[in-house]
């Protein structure tokens, strides 16, 4: 009979502590409620930021990645854009403001002030860009060594070995500042100065009647044809063919991947540049956060070579 009664007190004893076990779990001992900090039964954990993304209202990065197409004869370089290499390529909008008249406001122009777009193809010695630009107010005029950037111009960022980097004061990557003149292509070395690349580049500007500040058919409407030598990151700083033989341009092939970035220099009438649109989201909530491609390719768009 005690042994009888003494298994009876056991069971009770391990039930109750069962009982208590289980109401620990739940959170709240005395009413069963979840603890805040635990998740709820059968209900996943909420997710969680990931640093390396952009913020919820921002652009995936990864649309920024341009496939530029083979071809096999390249396009002429005269400003018009018809030739059939350019069929093959696809548009892609300069639509991301990194500066604007009122520093640290980010409200993009309108598409009467400035508006643009592009397309790249390659050869196995080239790359070609067409830029279409929408520009109500031309300025031009600067000394093309002394702040390029404050004309309108059109910003061309590329990195040839496409593994990014600093670049202020060396060739990791080359930022040619083409002037409206057809001719000055300007790369702002730290140390160096503006130096001058017109060797690396040719480019026509179609419909530009610059001596008149405007458009020839009064669409303000204008058409970049560039055809751009790629060079190594060896490429000496202050490569110039007016005082040591020119460096050997890069070879292309399929699958190479650079990393790049388009942008332009919209002057309008303070004489300094006011807007500067560029292809490429670069996160930051302020001007000096967003101006950040002639620093680092780091923040320019992957380009990649296919046929």
């Amino acid at each position: 009979m005690r042994v009888f009664l003494l298994l009876i007190a056991i069971f009770f004893i391990g039930f109750t502590a069962c009982e208590n076990k289980n109401d620990s779990a739940s959170g709240n001992p005395a009413t069963g409620t979840p603890d805040p900090g635990e998740p709820e039964p059968n209900k996943p954990e909420p997710n969680k930021p990931d640093p390396g993304k952009p913020e919820p209202n921002d652009p995936d990065l990864e649309q920024f990645t341009y496939n530029a197409v083979f071809v096999e004869e390249a396009p002429v370089i005269d400003g018009t854009g018809d030739d059939a290499a350019w069929k093959k390529a696809e548009w892609k909008p300069i639509d991301q403001v990194w500066m604007t008249p009122v520093y640290n406001s980010f409200t993009p122009p309108a598409d009467t002030n400035f508006s643009g777009r592009f397309k790249i193809v390659w050869t196995e010695d080239r790359l070609y860009y067409l830029v279409e630009i929408t520009d109500n107010i031309i300025v031009h005029g600067r000394d093309p060594y002394v702040n390029p950037e404050n004309d309108d111009c059109l910003e061309l960022f590329i990195n040839s070995n496409g593994k990014g980097g600093n670049h202020v004061a060396n060739n990791t990557a080359i930022a040619y500042h083409m002037k409206l003149d057809e001719e000055n292509a300007m790369d702002y070395v730290s140390g160096h100065g503006f130096i001058k690349r017109n060797h690396h580049l040719v480019y026509k500007i179609g419909n530009l009647d610059l001596p008149n500040r405007g458009s020839i058919d009064g669409s303000n409407k204008y058409v970049w044809e560039v055809e751009m030598k790629i060079y190594s990151d060896t490429l000496p700083v202050d490569d110039n063919p007016e005082t040591t033989p020119p460096a050997a341009p890069e070879k292309l092939s399929e699958n190479k991947t650079m990393r790049f970035a388009v942008a332009y220099c919209d002057a309008d009438e303070t004489g300094s540049r006011e807007y500067f649109m560029g292809n490429v989201f670069i996160p930051g909530s302020t001007a000096d956060q967003k101006n950040k491609a002639y620093q680092t390719a780091d923040v320019f768009a992957k380009l990649n070579l296919v046929k």
